[in-house]
C-alpha cells in the first residue's frame, strides 16, 4: 500500500532549484537510502514530506494511515522534561489512555456499580494492550540503553544534555513511536559503533517503512533495500543495496556518457553530410538527413553529482621514528579517573583508528595528548622534530560571526586574498561561498573549512576527533585517499567503520576503563574480539546450470552481433540504391517519361525513410549490446 506519493514537486530557494519536476511514491514496508552531496536538499526533502515546508508547485498525498515521525532538530519546548518522559510523548495516545484508565479506577473505587465506568474501562484496556501499551516503558528503556544512556540519566531533563545527546534523544523518540514511516536524518552521527550495530538490528527488526539520510557507508549497507541519489535537481532511484547502487550508477554513468559521445559523433557525422550535400548532387539525402536530425530526440549530457573538495595533506618533514610513547598513563579530570594503565606507541607512518562506546574515554585520551589535561599519573612522551595539528569534533574553533574566508585568512593573516581564495577553493568554497558567514553553513560545509584551517599549515603529526561528522560520501572519499597518502602519521578517533577500514592499520579499543590494541584494521579487530558478521549462503548453480546459462548468454550475443552487422549492411545497400536512383534521375531518365521520372522519385523517398528506420535500429540494438 503507497504511503505517500509526491506528483512533480518543485521547491526552490531563492535562484537555488532544489527539486523540479520530481514524483516518487513511498510504500509501506520501504527502506529507502536518500543520498547525495551537502546542500542538495535532503533535509529540504524531509520536511516537504512532513509538511512542515511548502512546495512550490506538484503536490504531496498522504495515505489515511500515513503517521510520519521525523526528529526535530530544536527541542526548546521540550528543555524542562525528562529524558524518558520526552521519549514517552511519542505516544501521547498510550499517555492519554493511562490517564483516563487511572481516573476510572480511582471513580470505581468508589462507585463500584457505575456499569457505564466499568465498561468504558475494559475498552480502554482492551486498546491499551492491543496497542502495547503494558510493554511501553520497557520498550523505551530497551531504546534508550541501546543508544548508550545509561538508566541513571533516564530521569535528567533534557537541558542537561549536550546537543550530541539531544539529538540521540530525538531518534529515540522516533523509534518508540507509533509511525507508518519513519524520517532518519544522519541518525548515526552521534553514535559510537556499538550503538549504530544496535539500530541497524532494530531496524532490521521493524515492519515500519523509513528513509534514512546517512552518509555511514556499513550502516547503509546494513539498513537499506534501495537507494535514492538526488542531483541535478531531480532524484535517480535505484534498487538492491547500497553496494549495487554503487555500482549500478558507476555502470549507468559510464552508459550515459556512452550514448551521448556516440549520438554527438553520430549527429556530427549526419549534420557534415548535410553541409557536403545540401546543394550537390544528393540533396534529397541530406534533406532526409535533416529530417531525420529534427526528429530524434538529443540525449542531454551526463548528469554530474558536482565537484568533490580536493584534499590533500602535506607533511611538514620526516619526523623521528617514534613519535609517541604512552607508558603506564592515567587519565581523567581531577581525582576521577576515566582510562587507566594505557600503554601504547605510535611510530611515523602509523595511522591509528581509536573506537570505543560514547563515554569510555576518547576525547579524554586527546586532550591528554595535545597537552589540555595533565595525566593523572605515567608519561606521556613526543617525539623529537613534531608539528602537531588537532581536529576538535566540536569545530571551536570557528568564529561564527565571521565569514568563511576571514576564519581561513586568520590562519595566515599577511597572505594575498588570492591564495586564500584558491585555497578554499580546493574544500569546495569557490566565488561567493567564501563570503558566507561561518553562522549559515551547513555541518558539512564546516567540518570541510575546519579540515581547511586544520591543513593550510602543513603537519606531520595529526590527530582527529571525528572528521567525517556531516562529511557526504564524496568528501569523505577524498579525505580517505588524502589520509591514506600522507606521509606523516595519525591517530583519528572515529565510529565509521568503512573510513577505519580504509585508512587505519591499528586499532585502540577503549572500554571499561582500559585501552586494547589491535595491529590492523576495523575488520581485524572485529575478527579478533569474535564479532565477525554472518554472511548468508548462496546456493551455487549446479555445473550443467552454469554451463546452459553461459550456452544461452553467448548464443543471444552472438545473434545480436549478426542483426548489428547485418543492419550495417543494409544501410549501406540501401544507401546505394539511393545514390544510384539520384544518378539515374538526374541523368538517365528522360525528362519526358514523367511516369518514369515520379516512379523512381518515389522509390527513392521511400529508400531513405528507410534508411533513418535503420539507422534508429541500430542505434538500438548498440545501446542493448552495451547493456
Amino acid at each position: 500500500m503507497t504511503l505517500l506519493a509526491a506528483e512533480r514537486i518543485s521547491k526552490r530557494f531563492d535562484d537555488l532549484v532544489l527539486f523540479n519536476d520530481v514524483s516518487f511514491t513511498v510504500n509501506e514496508g520501504d527502506r529507502i537510502g536518500l543520498v547525495g552531496r551537502n546542500g542538495s536538499g535532503k533535509t529540504t526533502l524531509f520536511e516537504l514530506m512532513a509538511g512542515l515546508q511548502e512546495i512550490d508547485s506538484g503536490t504531496v498525498t498522504r495515505a489515511r494511515k500515513c503517521k510520519i515521525d521525523y526528529a526535530e532538530q530544536e527541542k526548546t519546548e521540550y528543555m524542562e522534561i525528562s529524558l524518558f518522559d520526552y521519549v514517552a510523548s511519542a505516544r501521547q495516545d498510550l499517555l492519554d489512555m493511562r490517564h483516563e484508565i487511572a481516573e476510572l479506577q480511582d471513580h470505581l473505587a468508589s462507585h463500584p456499580a457505575d456499569r457505564a465506568s466499568l465498561t468504558r474501562m475494559g475498552q480502554l484496556q482492551n486498546r491499551y494492550e492491543a496497542e502495547k501499551g503494558f510493554g511501553f516503558e520497557n520498550e523505551i528503556k530497551t531504546i534508550l540503553a541501546g543508544l548508550s544512556f545509561p538508566e541513571d540519566r533516564h530521569r535528567d531533563q533534557i537541558r542537561n544534555f549536550s546537543g550530541g545527546e539531544k539529538n540521540r534523544a530525538g531518534l529515540a523518540r522516533v523509534l518508540a513511536g507509533n509511525s507508518t514511516l519513519m524520517l532518519l536524518d544522519e541518525p548515526t552521527n552521534h553514535l559510537d559503533i556499538e550503538s549504530t550495530c544496535w539500530l541497524e538490528e532494530y531496524l532490521g527488526k521493524t515492519d515500519r517503512a523509513y528513509i534514512v539520510v546517512s552518509h555511514d557507508r556499513t550502516f547503509l549497507q546494513n539498513t537499506i533495500s534501495c537507494v535514492w541519489n538526488i542531483q541535478s535537481s531531480g532524484i535517480d532511484f535505484y534498487a538492491g543495496s547500497f553496494e549495487k547502487f554503487l555500482s549500478q550508477r558507476a555502470e549507468r554513468r559510464r552508459l550515459q556518457e556512452h550514448r551521448y559521445k556516440h549520438q554527438q559523433e553520430e549527429i556530427r557525422r549526419i549534420e557534415d553530410f548535410i553541409r557536403r550535400n545540401m546543394a550537390g548532387q544528393k540533396t534529397k539525402q541530406a534533406q532526409s538527413r535533416l529530417k531525420y536530425l529534427q526528429r530524434i530526440k538529443r540525449l542531454p549530457p551526463p548528469k554530474s553529482d558536482g565537484s568533490s573538495p580536493n584534499i590533500s595533506m602535506k607533511s611538514s618533514g620526516r619526523s623521528y621514528a617514534h613519535v609517541l610513547a604512552v607508558n603506564d598513563v592515567a587519565v581523567g579530570y581531577g581525582s576521577t579517573t576515566i582510562v587507566r594503565d594505557m600503554n601504547f606507541d605510535l611510530y611515523r607512518g602509523d595511522k591509528i583508528g581509536m573506537i570505543g562506546p560514547n563515554g569510555s574515554g576518547k576525547s579524554t585520551i586527546l586532550k591528554s595528548l595535545i597537552g589540555e589535561l595533565a595525566p593523572i599519573h605515567g608519561e606521556i612522551r613526543l617525539g623529537n622534530n613534531l608539528d602537531v595539528a588537532y581536529f576538535d569534533q566540536e569545530l571551536s574553533e570557528l568564529d561564527s560571526e565571521r565569514t568563511v574566508l576571514e576564519n581561513l585568512w586568520e590562519m595566515d593573516p599577511s597572505a594575498e586574498v588570492g591564495i586564500i581564495r584558491s585555497f578554499l577553493g580546493r574544500f569546495g568554497f569557490t566565488g561567493d561561498e567564501s563570503l558566507k558567514k561561518v553562522s549559515t553553513l551547513s555541518g558539512g560545509e564546516k567540518t570541510k573549512l575546519s579540515l581547511a584551517r586544520l591543513l593550510y599549515h602543513p603537519a606531520n603529526f595529526i590527530i582527529f576527533d571525528e572528521p567525517t561528522n556531516h562529511l557526504d560520501l564524496g568528501s569523505r572519499e577524498v579525505l580517505e585517499q588524502a589520509l591514506i597518502d600522507y606521509e606523516g602519521s595519525t591517530l583519528i578517533v572515529s565510529h565509521d567503520r568503512y573510513f577505519l577500514d580504509r585508512v587505519v592499520n591499528k586499532i585502540l579499543h577503549v572500554h571499561d576503563g582500559i585501552v586494547d590494541i589491535y595491529a590492523g584494521n576495523y575488520s581485524y579487530f572485529k575478527e579478533k574480539t569474535g564479532q565477525v558478521a554472518v554472511e548468508v549462503p548462496v546456493k551455487p548453480q549446479s555445473s550443467k546450470q552454469a554451463y546452459l546459462k553461459f550456452k544461452e548468454k553467448s548464443r543471444s550475443r552472438a545473434r545480436l552481433k549478426k542483426e548489428i552487422q547485418s543492419t550495417k549492411d543494409k544501410i549501406a545497400s540501401t544507401e546505394r540504391e539511393i545514390e544510384n536512383l539520384t544518378e539515374a534521375i538526374n541523368h538517365e531518365i528522360p525528362r519526358s517519361d514523367w511516369e518514369k521520372l515520379a516512379e523512381a522519385t518515389q522509390k527513392r523517398a521511400d529508400l531513405e525513410e528507410k534508411v533513418l528506420t535503420l539507422i534508429h535500429r541500430l542505434e538500438v540494438l548498440e545501446e542493448i549490446e552495451l547493456d
